[in-house]
């Protein structure tokens, strides 16, 4: 997958918006993205609607609740086996990558690890094409939610939040929409609170956390292999 930078990313926002939208006013502007977002969350694939109609269904059935990591790798291990015992090809990921690194002088001036853990699933597309378009890549994440939450932030910032399901099901392209959305609003909700944005909030390295460069598979199969950053023992991105 070829890497996009900042800019690009969010592009992938206002390339979304059909026809484009002059933005008067920040009261706008932020009903602009509210707009946006529930446009981008519900505009899902028929194997999407499917996927998580089957994900949230297992976890009400089997009563299933997580409060730390270990018990969201519980769920997300018994997930994975129900999803593996209806034929589908589920596995658990692990990203691991660099949130900051400042080559300036040739060295390292900062650096901070972070790694996550996500469902993909291979399924049929709905979508007509050749054998290889046929099947497509999906992302459940049980803990979305809480990766854009801000101790500090602006109204317009939590409504944005507020409208993200903790059980997170889409195609990468989905996917990759709604963070780039969230970023921009977390960008913008920052700036207005007076607090410079690091390093691991920009919509880049958000978006690390499900891309797959940066994964190896710790579920589901034998093989795999680590990213780049598997090397560190960087703190890990919890709930």
């Amino acid at each position: 997958m070829e890497s996009l930078g900042e800019e690009d990313l969010e592009k992938l926002v206002l390339d979304y918006i059909e026809p484009p939208i002059t933005v008067l006013d920040h009261v706008e502007k932020s009903s602009t993205a509210l707009l946006t977002l529930q446009k981008i969350i519900e505009k899902k694939g028929e194997e999407e609607k499917e996927m998580e109609e089957k994900v949230k269904w297992f976890i009400r059935r089997k009563r299933l609740s997580y409060k730390g990591d270990e018990e969201k790798q519980d769920v997300m291990e018994k997930l994975v086996s129900k999803l593996r015992s209806d034929g589908y090809n589920a596995s658990i990921y692990r990203t691991s990558w660099d949130s900051s690194i400042d080559r300036r002088g040739g060295c390292r001036m900062f650096r901070c690890a972070r790694k996550y853990e996500y469902i993909e699933v291979i399924v049929a597309s709905d979508q007509d094409g050749d054998e290889g378009s046929k099947q497509r890549l999906m992302i459940i994440d049980l803990d979305f939610k809480s990766q854009f939450e801000l101790a500090k932030q602006t109204k317009g910032y939590k409504d944005v939040t507020q409208m993200l399901p903790t059980v997170f099901v889409a195609t990468e392209e989905r996917l990759k929409r709604v963070v780039s959305l969230v970023c921009c609003e977390l960008k913008e909700s920052m700036k207005k609170e007076g607090m410079s944005r690091p390093p691991w909030r920009t919509t880049r390295y958000m978006l690390a956390k499900w891309l797959p460069e940066n994964r190896r598979r710790v579920s589901g199969s034998e093989n795999g292999s680590w990213s780049m950053f598997d090397d560190d023992d960087g703190e890990a991105v919890g709930i």
